[in-house]
């Protein structure tokens, strides 16, 4: 005699292997997916330094004059100085961090009534505000741009934000290149 289907003990048992294998897999495929987003902010931050290359180039071999200043500032914010070189506004946003859109002067966070559409993930090493290339004495040692833990305009200036408690960056480095 032909049995119709399959028992109860055996469906359960087909689930039970099904579910072992999932819980052994989303592990690795969360992994996978965290190492493209890693990829991708390093790319960004590849971009954003090519930008300001350019911008020297084309600027005598001097930084921008990208700073924090008065309300309004005279300064340019850098993702404003670069916006020529860069084009896409998206990628001063880490793919892992999320960026807060904004828009509009009426937002409250928005400083100086500038409309840069993002806050950045991003942050500028304001130290290097309009000085010549020249003057960086250890170029291989002086981060220009990094991945920084606020994203609010504070984080282009390199100093803490108010409105963010997450004081980690996304990806740490051991201090040494590999």
């Amino acid at each position: 005699m032909k049995r119709a289907g399959f028992t109860l003990i055996e469906l359960l048992v087909v689930i039970a292997i099904i579910a072992i294998l999932a819980a052994i897999l989303f592990p690795v495929f969360a992994r996978a997916r965290e190492n493209a987003r890693k990829s991708t902010c390093q790319s960004n931050l590849k971009q954003i330094g090519m930008g300001l290359m350019q911008y020297c180039q084309d600027y005598d071999e001097c930084y921008p004059d990208a700073r924090y200043g008065s309300n309004p500032s005279p300064y340019p914010l850098i993702y404003e100085a670069l916006v020529p070189y860069l084009k896409n506004n998206m990628i001063w946003i880490c793919p892992s961090k999320g960026g807060i859109q904004r828009g509009g002067t009426t937002s409250p966070l928005n400083y100086n009534g500038r409309t840069f559409p993002v806050y950045p993930n991003y942050g500028w090493n304001s130290s290097l505000a309009a000085r010549s290339m020249a003057e960086v004495t250890a170029p291989a040692e002086t981060a220009a741009v990094a991945d920084c833990s606020h994203p609010l305009w504070a984080a282009d200036v390199g100093r803490i934000a108010w409105a963010n408690s997450d004081d980690r960056i996304l990806y740490p480095t051991s201090g040494t290149t590999s």
